[in-house]
């Protein structure tokens, strides 16, 4: 093995790679999520009912589930450089669509043809990551890609708001599609799947991942055998839990906010609607950092944050009487659902073979986007023939129940503790 000190070698990988994928998970988290921010709008102008509207905002995880395992399959079989590119291709056109539909079948046919797309990209990612960086850095890149979620809120929501003020919300989802075809163009051009196949990178560089990509890892493995570890099923359900609580609480949220600030316009709402993820991407450094340095399992860390959210949600509902209470209720409930995830990925990846990796993502994701349906339904109907706010309520019990699973799951598998984040993805 060459010596090379971390300290002196290039970081063109972060700058690079790192920034790409980040990019890449950002622009898809927005399109997926800006619905959230034109709800309202569409609610007006298509005459829709809460029910139908949560069935409009869970159409995506619809098609987001059906391609986890094979974009898992995929990216081991074909590339993930051919997988995350024609994703985002399917993610841009059919955002910028989205802009130009008016009738109800076509909006929700177009957001599953989305959810297809973008089911394959997080499986892909799972790849890029243990190519492209050694083991004692592939925590702090799967960290990086999970900031877009709060992240995306902060900027796009915002950014969403103006330009459905200024624009109309058809013109939003053709402004907010079109990014993604442009880093298809860019991956396409820039990218290598592998550090030895970018002539670009440095020798030092690219020696020192791949010296270092493969430490620490548990052998080859079949998948029959992460099919047959009871922690795996048990991560399923948490997530399952979980997702159901965090994409109905940013499908609805901007509902929500609208409703508590009916004499406020679109803007207003698009950066009330930001505050929550401001908080939550500061909680979400704050606890993969306590994490990473813990010697207990993280899965304490998942479950003391999602029973902050559930707690959070339910006071919002029964309690909350003024907008400020409103608000503080949700930024804890925003916190609570978006800063374990680095966390989560860090204890629930350490359980899965290196080359199950892809597929082990995909499995996780397809039970955890289940959620992505049901949320935004229960919501919806929970709150038939009132305001959004009165349905918000019912996810809170889903994140308790995830909080208690995760907490057995803890207290089941005390050997499990929070490694080095070398371990990540192993």
């Amino acid at each position: 093995m060459s010596e090379h000190s971390p300290s002196k070698v290039p970081r063109k990988r972060w700058y690079k790679m790192g920034t790409l994928l980040f990019l890449i998970y950002l622009i898809c988290f927005a399109d997926r999520s800006n619905i959230g921010v034109a709800a309202p709008e569409m609610v007006r102008e298509l005459g829709l009912s809460g029910a139908v509207t949560g069935a409009l905002l869970s159409a995506f995880f619809w098609g987001y589930v059906l391609t986890q395992l094979p974009g898992g399959w995929l990216a081991n079989k074909v590339g993930p450089k051919r997988v995350i590119v024609g994703a985002l291709v399917v993610v841009g056109t059919t955002g910028c669509l989205t802009g130009f539909v008016a009738h109800l079948p076509a909006l929700m046919g177009l957001r599953f043809l989305m959810g297809l797309g973008e089911g394959v990209i997080w499986p892909s990612f799972a790849v890029m990551f243990l190519n492209w960086f050694p083991t004692s850095e592939r925590g702090r890149a799967v960290s990086l890609s999970q900031y877009t979620l709060p992240l995306s809120s902060v900027i796009m929501a915002p950014l969403a708001g103006w330009m459905i003020r200024e624009f109309q919300w058809r013109a939003m989802f053709v402004m907010q599609g079109i990014p993604a075809l442009v880093l298809a163009v860019v991956f396409w051009a820039i990218a290598a799947e592998d550090p030895v196949l970018d002539t670009h990178l440095s020798d030092a560089e690219r020696d020192y991942i791949v010296e270092r990509r493969d430490g620490a890892t548990l052998e080859s493995r079949p998948f029959s055998e992460v099919l047959g570890r009871q922690i795996v099923w048990g991560l399923c359900l948490t997530y399952f839990l979980w997702i159901t609580g965090l994409y109905a609480f940013g499908m609805w949220v901007p509902t929500v906010v609208k409703e508590l600030s009916a004499d406020m316009g679109m803007d207003t709402v698009g950066w009330l609607t930001a505050i929550p993820y401001a908080f939550a991407t500061v909680g979400l450094y704050f606890v993969s950092r306590a994490a990473d340095r813990s010697h207990f399992s993280r899965g304490w860390y998942v479950s003391g944050a999602l029973c902050l959210a559930g707690l959070a949600l339910l006071i919002q509902h029964f309690v909350a009487n003024t907008m400020m209470i409103n608000m503080v209720m949700l930024v804890l409930a925003c916190v609570g659902i978006y800063s374990a995830l680095g966390a989560w990925w860090s204890w629930a990846l350490a359980n899965v073979p290196r080359n199950q990796a892809a597929p082990a993502i995909g499995l996780i994701n397809l039970f955890g986007n289940a959620g992505g349906i049901c949320g935004p339904l229960f919501v919806g109907y929970a709150a038939a023939g009132g305001k959004a706010s009165d349905g918000l309520y019912v996810i809170g019990f889903a994140l308790l129940l995830g909080s208690l699973v995760a907490l057995l799951l803890a207290l089941k598998n005390p050997e499990i503790q929070a490694a080095d984040v070398s371990h990540v993805l192993h």
